[in-house]
């Protein structure tokens, strides 16, 4: 699906461009336009699926957007932004068809929910569309079905609504050679060569039962599981653990376990999921907790090795313990690479202060210099240093001056002025705040030291 980002703010179209992973959403086109009137060309123009557009534009406004997708019949589904003295204009734009409006700045669970709704429409009311078979990724199917992220599998649903009319089965064979990858890969079909993976020495795959009884004959040492349907995904996941693991599990441990799995923000801490691993008794619950642990990997490294993957859910996840300590290791990397961006960032912007004392720094410069919305950098900024971004101007503007008022025989008034205070008096009274003194006094007490 296309989704259009429409906003006369450059920093806001940026910042919504990479608030959430939209390929979860089955978005795989993003385009971003601060140009209303461009923007109203390209959905004439153009397929688009999802339009986000500021309400408030010049020129062309996203109420103006809006009619024009109505008497145009275009099926695009429009969520608005909005400031709060714009509520009126949000509700005209419900009243035109909207389907959902978000007030800035924008959170990013309303986004989300939004997007979760605009997804739901369009699945209610569009005609089934031609499976997209060059988007399919296999694994990330499988752990769809066998995981809990419900925007994962969101994603594949129609592609279970279209393999849901036929019976699949496990199938696994071991110390196979490449003949024998090449005989099930050409009975499966192109289309579901996507779903037979080697595992060290094992092939294993997920197969249309027609094609399974084939297939144990054709080839020796292979083994298949009781056929099941795609839909009934307590099935699928017993069956999977029971079949390649040897793990028998019930649906009371998949509730107990996912009551124990972190959402998706504490997947950010490894000592959290540490001590949720560390609570877990049972080995088959130390197994569906794990297989959501390798899930999360999965989507968090867009670097990852698949077949790595494949060898932990079908190899190593019969030793829990021994794969927890290298899947801890994984989420801690994948954690601590975020977080090294993040500091690199706020490291960035922290030198372009020191730098720029005698620049007004609003939050717009400092956004420019991140790459980042405003708004969006403010949070980060404080998120990782712990203070606001003008208590940390105004710290280094006074630190400054400090400096300047022993090193210096400026006067008080340049000095304010070289650190960004247009206003003599307002500086004196937060220098004083902050070291107890006025400049004055601060110098003279410095000389007689």
């Amino acid at each position: 699906m296309r989704l259009l980002i429409v906003d006369d703010g450059h920093y806001v179209v940026e910042y919504m461009k990479h608030l959430l992973d939209w390929k979860t959403f089955g978005i795989h086109q993003i385009e971003t336009m601060t140009n209303s009137i461009e923007a109203r060309d390209m959905l004439t123009q153009n397929h688009i699926d999802i339009l986000i557009t500021d309400i408030r534009m010049p020129e062309v406004s996203g109420i103006d957007l809006l009619q024009h997708i109505h008497q145009h019949s275009l099926p695009t589904k429009v969520i608005i932004l909005s400031g709060y003295s714009e509520f009126e204009y949000a509700q005209q734009g419900i009243r035109l068809g909207a389907l959902d409006y978000l007030l800035k700045p924008v959170d990013k669970d309303d986004v989300e929910k939004a997007m979760s709704k605009a997804i739901k429409n369009i699945t209610k009311t569009r005609p089934a569309q031609p499976i997209a078979w060059e988007n399919f990724d296999g694994l990330g199917y499988l752990l769809s079905l066998l995981g809990q992220n419900e925007t994962l599998r969101k994603q594949y649903d129609s592609y279970t609504d279209f393999l849901g009319e036929h019976r699949f089965c496990y199938f696994k064979l071991e110390g196979f050679t490449q003949e024998h990858e090449d005989v099930i890969k050409r009975d499966v079909a192109d289309r579901l060569d996507c779903l037979v993976w080697a595992a060290g020495t094992r092939l294993v795959a997920l197969v249309p039962e027609e094609v399974a009884g084939e297939l144990t004959i054709q080839l020796e040492q292979s083994f298949v599981s009781p056929p099941f349907v795609l839909t009934d995904r307590n099935v699928i996941r017993q069956m999977f653990y029971r079949f390649f693991l040897n793990e028998d599990v019930h649906s009371e441990d998949f509730i107990s376990i996912f009551n124990h799995s972190p959402s998706c923000g504490d997947w950010e801490s490894a000592g959290n999921i540490i001590k949720k691993y560390d609570q877990i008794h049972l080995r088959e619950q130390k197994i569906i907790f794990l297989m959501e642990t390798i899930l999360y990997v999965y989507l968090a490294d867009k670097d990852h090795d698949t077949s790595e993957t494949v060898d932990w859910m079908f190899n190593q996840l019969e030793q829990p313990d021994e794969l927890w300590s290298t899947l801890m290791d994984r989420v801690s990397r994948i954690r601590n690479n975020k977080q090294m961006s993040i500091q690199t960032i706020v490291e960035k912007v922290q030198t372009y202060i020191e730098d720029h004392l005698s620049h007004g720094l609003s939050l717009d410069e400092l956004g420019k210099v991140a790459h980042l919305h405003p708004v969006y950098f403010s949070k980060l900024f404080k998120q990782e240093t712990g203070e606001n971004v003008s208590n940390y101007i105004s710290k280094k503007r006074l630190e400054k001056a400090s400096q300047l008022l022993q090193d210096s025989e400026l006067r008080v008034n340049d000095i304010a002025q070289m650190v960004g205070y247009r206003k003599n008096q307002y500086f004196i009274q937060l220098f004083k705040v902050e070291y107890g003194v006025t400049p004055y006094q601060y110098r003279r007490n410095m000389i007689h030291k």
